[in-house]
């Protein structure tokens, strides 16, 4: 009987241990299952595994007056994502021979503030040393006027000589250069509004002088004059002959660029200058404007910030485009660009999170705090253009980002540039006329065209 038993006996015990186990894993499968949602995470639960991955990434700049901006920036990106932002700064004129040395020895930061121009970037897209974006970040570049996009994007024929085409750059901020007054100046001389013609604003200039208000400083003892002469060279020439005639293709004399260069005589002819404008620099007209000495100023964005340094109090001024002249056949184009780019080295280990962060940084929100806390213009033209905290002269220095131009061309030599530029200073005091300069120009450029040959 005991024999006939045994074999049963151990059947019911392995039977009853089979069923044990597959109960328990029935039960992790089930405990399993309902806390991932059928092997699904649940959003909550993808943000929270991100928060606990620990994922790090390095981002160095050079901008001392934001350090804390972005540190703040980094910290709510990391509670938002759990991905941590290592903010380093490095001040100083060091900065971009660091970039250099860096990507010589492979040790670039996943993220930078790139610190020089698309020749300078073009060298490091040689060296495979930064990462191509426009492929990465189509959505994101739509975010941003096309001629900023430009800036750093290399094509077919580039002058670099680049051949990894593509865009390498995402623009954190911009700048530009417009007409800034002061409203209170044109509310004591009965100017009710900011002049939108060329005619206009030479009406406001005899408006304020006969209410006995200089009208006008700006740096024309320095490089301002190029900037504050190209609306108007974009004006009456356009830019394919503007580019035609700086290469040397079309003739300069009877190409109408003596218009450009009747703006500044109609504004010495109507006693539109400040006193000493002939050798003036752009800081000493700066503080002019703060102080209330002058109505008007032609000045970059960034004179926000300047202004309130000078005095944070001082803030009743307003911008507006260079007014178009009425004999003018062409749209007004001003100078700009991109402040600051932000680029991302080809060697990062967390592309996904680095990209993310940057998408970050110019989403609307982000650049509308930027642009409030730094006086700096944010680069996305929807943060531009929303009725945030921004000042109303931030939002109009913003919204001329729309009509900053891709190119100008250049003369074959800066002889040319220096003939003008020297010939503007005679003409606002009265010592030279349109005519005279334009052919001191010619003469320059003629030269450089025979020793090109």
């Amino acid at each position: 009987m005991i024999e006939r038993r045994k074999p049963g006996w151990l059947s019911l015990l392995v039977l009853a241990l089979i069923l044990a186990i597959a109960a328990g894993c029935a039960s992790g499968q089930n405990e399993s299952a309902s806390q991932n949602n059928g092997g699904s995470p649940s959003p909550s639960d993808r943000t929270d595994s991100q928060k606990k991955t620990g994922e790090k990434i390095v981002f160095w700049h050079y901008l001392n007056d934001r350090h804390d901006l972005l540190v703040g920036m980094a910290n709510d990106f990391k509670s938002q994502t759990g991905i941590e932002v290592d903010v380093q700064l490095f001040g100083g004129d060091g900065f971009k021979q660091k970039i250099i040395a860096s990507a010589q020895t492979n040790s670039l930061p996943d993220l930078m503030t790139y610190f020089g121009g698309a020749g300078d970037l073009a060298k490091l897209i040689e060296t495979k040393s930064v990462m191509e974006l426009g492929g990465k970040m189509g959505d994101t570049f739509k975010k941003f006027p096309e001629s900023v996009v430009k800036a750093y994007s290399y094509r077919e024929g580039n002058p670099f000589n680049v051949k990894d085409y593509g865009t390498y750059a995402v623009p954190m901020d911009t700048n530009n250069m417009q007409f800034i007054y002061n409203k209170d100046l044109f509310a004591q001389a009965g100017i009710t509004e900011p002049p939108q013609t060329w005619e206009q604003l030479l009406q406001a200039v005899d408006k304020l002088n006969a209410a006995g208000i200089t009208p006008f400083a700006t740096g024309i003892g320095s490089w301002v004059i190029g900037p504050m002469a190209a609306p108007y060279e974009f004006a009456y020439l356009g830019e394919e002959k503007l580019i035609r005639v700086k290469e040397g293709k079309e003739p300069l004399i009877g190409s109408g660029y003596e218009n450009v260069l009747k703006i500044f005589e109609d504004l010495y002819k109507h006693k539109a200058f400040a006193e000493g404008i002939a050798t003036m620099d752009l800081p000493k007209a700066e503080q002019m404007f703060v102080n209330g000495e002058v109505a008007m100023i032609f000045d970059g964005s960034w004179a926000i910030g300047v202004f309130n340094q000078m005095d944070p109090n001082f803030q009743h001024y307003d911008v507006f485009m260079p007014p178009k002249p009425a004999d003018a056949a062409h749209e007004v184009k001003i100078t700009g660009g991109i402040g600051v780019p932000l680029v991302v080295s080809q060697k990062t280990k967390h592309q996904d999170a680095v990209l993310k962060f940057v998408d970050y940084l110019v989403a609307k929100e982000q650049q509308q705090k930027y642009a409030e806390k730094s006086f700096n213009l944010p680069a996305n033209m929807e943060a531009a253009k929303s009725e945030g905290e921004m000042s109303s002269a931030l939002r109009n220095f913003s919204l001329g980002m729309q009509h900053v131009y891709e190119s100008a061309g250049i003369y074959p030599s800066p002889n040319v540039d220096t003939a003008m530029q020297k010939g503007v200073q005679l003409i606002v005091i009265g010592q030279s006329t349109p005519d005279k300069v334009l052919k001191q120009m010619d003469e320059a450029l003629q030269k450089a065209l025979k020793e090109k040959k």
